[in-house]
């Protein structure tokens, strides 16, 4: 690896920085929406910004 960790280490890193409070365990729904996007358009350029945030109205996550 390019920082020199293993997965575990970096596993363990996160997992600290979660039980700290300093890292969501869950993504946000703007971030679910921007990942929905962006994963989407590259299949399927007709794919919209507003069709990503719809979709997200009708499953919403953790955080509402």
């Amino acid at each position: 690896m390019a920082n020199g960790k293993t997965y575990d280490q970096l596993l363990e890193e996160v997992r600290s920085l979660q039980d700290q409070g300093r890292l969501p365990i869950w993504p946000t729904k703007a971030q679910r929406i921007d990942w929905a996007y962006g994963n989407t358009v590259i299949e399927n350029d007709q794919v919209t910004l507003d069709m990503a945030e719809r979709s997200a109205e009708l499953r919403p996550g953790r955080d509402g």
